[in-house]
């Protein structure tokens, strides 16, 4: 590899050598004036290759012009100041005798000219290039290729009915990395390792996390243990999986150093054909045999902008226990592989079709008019830049999902919905007809009706539950424990009537369709847990909002749910009454059927 980086750093310098040569022509009268030039050179040559080695900087014809004209710049000063004191440079025999046949002033300004020309150069291909983002803002956004559709009838949001009786739940990355860092103390060694990042991905059908251990700590602990021995893998849809560890060492990490370091293995793969790593790390995803790979997507750039070809991206599948790379353009990788289509790259599609497929100066401009001007809700998903997206699953697609709202902050309201496939790209505007609460007002609604607990809320995802959009937030401690949920209807302005808040899935679900008095929500088909008989003595009884009370029993440690708007005489049980009913048992949450018998009326 450092041969391969020696002949990359020689392309990125080339332009360099010429004053080099020039002075060597010019000033070989001593072996002394020789090899202030040499060490000069071979100085900068070292310093370039230190910098593309550890920074590793674009491959395109664009940078490596720009990296020669700048080091064509340095090297014409450095090696023009040589020639201007090498007049007076004092001989070996101790004599300050001046050599009249040595190169004077004059010469030495042919390199201040170069110096200067280099760097005016420079400076008109960067401003070039500048333009050139700027005049390519339309047609870039116009390759976004945007499938827009005026309703979310048919947008990829998880469906939640009598037919698809799907648990509207996916872990955030906050809670799953709460879990694997309680199983750490398993893993030998495990001070020497960190949790970084994590990947969501389909595993045998199932979603699941999978998150690889990275060396924490110094170069020397790398030294020391050279692989890391595996990675977590976790279900992403349940709140009592437990992570699993998979032992598989590998060498392949980007926390690994030199020729082990995952994103220079991948830049060194890619030398001499005009891609672009995208901005982050990348990322591990296992095969159906549980093989791991880091995964990094790769573009070309548009024209002679710097702004991405959206239509040209490709994937590099890194296997990190052999180190070996391939390359692939999307479409073409395996179909293990679900995603090829980094989030922050997705998050920039989505902010060139949102902000800019009317005209940069429409977006950006002093005076501009804005049209048709939108933004990401940022800050409440767990990926992309300034996390604005949440991954979600969908028959079998992994999609990237943010809901779209005005550039006006005042407004609270969504405008639509984008879901960028994880695998393909492709990329789908929903807009919303209803009068729905954007994300951030989801997460300030739950937050200020568990104000009491002091808990966050947490990723807010989208469903359609019963054919109501319905925003579903998880509420995380301090610790990013999981510690129950809270259902807001979309257009509800969280009063209320619209708002449901349980410790677990299905029996939320239950007390927020019993809200609405939905006929899927009183049909017995419909109830989760197992259906039982109870009786015995009310211990305590509250009323949690205006269609449900809630109570305790004595002898019983579950907790009891009962419909009041469904069922009026239910709020009138109160501390001591000796009741019975039929209700449905999921846990430690029961959902109470119909009337409940009270002996003491």
């Amino acid at each position: 590899m450092l041969l391969l980086f020696l002949l990359l750093t020689l392309e990125f310098t080339i332009l360099s050598f010429v004053p080099f040569i020039y002075a060597l022509v010019k000033n070989h009268s001593t072996g002394l004036r020789i090899q202030f030039h040499v060490v000069v050179q071979v100085i900068l040559f070292l310093l370039a290759l230190f910098f593309i080695y550890f920074a590793n900087p674009d491959q395109t014809w664009k940078v490596v012009i720009e990296f020669n004209l700048l080091t064509l710049a340095i090297s014409a000063a450095l090696h023009g100041v040589i020639l201007t004191f090498s007049n007076n440079i004092i001989h070996r025999d101790g004599s300050n005798r001046r050599d009249v046949s040595q190169p004077g002033f004059k010469i030495a300004g042919k390199f201040l000219t170069i110096t200067v020309g280099a760097l005016v150069a420079l400076g008109v291909m960067i401003l070039i290039i500048m333009a050139a983002g700027y005049a390519t803002t339309k047609s870039v956004a116009r390759i976004t290729n945007v499938t827009e559709t005026a309703t979310t009838k048919k947008a990829p949001m998880p469906v939640i009915n009598s037919q698809s009786k799907e648990v509207p739940v996916v872990n955030s990355y906050k809670t799953v990395r709460n879990q694997m860092q309680n199983s750490l103390s398993n893993v030998p060694d495990s001070n020497v390792y960190s949790l970084n990042h994590a990947r969501v991905q389909f595993y045998h059908g199932k979603l699941v996390y999978i998150s690889p251990l990275d060396f924490d700590g110094s170069f020397f602990r790398y030294n020391h243990y050279k692989k890391v021995p595996g990675y977590f893998i976790v279900d992403a849809t349940s709140k009592n999986a437990k992570p699993q560890f998979v032992r598989k060492s590998m060498r392949y990490t980007p926390s690994a150093y030199f020729g082990h370091d995952a994103s220079r293995k991948i830049y060194a793969s890619i030398v001499g054909r005009g891609l672009v790593i995208s901005g982050s790390a990348p990322q591990l995803e296992i095969n159906e045999s549980g093989h791991p790979y880091y995964v990094q997507t790769l573009y070309k750039q548009y024209g002679l902008s710097n702004r991405k070809d959206y239509r040209k991206i490709y994937v590099a599948v890194l296997d990190s226990v052999s180190g070996k790379v391939n390359v692939y353009k999307q479409g073409a990788e395996p179909k293990w592989v679900d995603v090829t289509f980094d989030p922050n790259i997705a998050s920039d599609k989505v902010y060139s079709y949102a902000a800019e497929r009317n005209g940069w100066w429409n977006a950006h401009g002093f005076g501009g008019s804005r049209l048709g001007v939108m933004k990401s809700v940022e800050g409440v998903g767990t990926e992309g830049k300034d996390d604005v997206f949440t991954p979600i699953a969908y028959k079998h697609n992994i999609y990237y999902f943010t809901s779209m709202t005005s550039n006006n902050q005042k407004q609270t309201s969504v405008l639509g919905y984008m879901y960028v496939n994880a695998k393909t790209g492709k990329t789908y505007y929903y807009r919303e007809e209803a009068d729905a609460m954007t994300p951030n007002r989801a997460d300030s609604l739950a937050e200020n009706r568990m104000k009491q607990t002091q808990w966050k809320a947490n990723m807010p995802l989208l469903y359609r539950i019963d054919g109501k959009p319905t925003w579903v937030v998880s509420m995380i401690d301090d610790n990013g424990a999981f510690m129950s949920y809270v259902y807001l209807l979309a257009n509800g302005n969280g009063t209320q009537d619209t708002v449901a808040v349980g410790t677990d899935a299905k029996s939320t679900l239950q007390k927020y369709r019993n809200l609405f008095n939905s006929d899927l929500g009183t049909a017995s088909s419909s109830y989760s847990g197992k259906k039982q008989q109870f009786n015995g003595t009310v211990k305590r009884v509250v009323k949690v909002n205006n269609s449900e009370v809630a109570f305790l029993m004595d002898g019983n440690e579950n907790v009891f749910y009962a419909s009041i708007k469904d069922y009026p005489r239910n709020m009138f049980i109160q501390n001591g009454d000796t009741i019975s009913f039929t209700g449905y048992k999921d846990g430690k949450t029961v959902v109470v059927v119909k009337d409940i018998s009270n002996r003491s009326l």
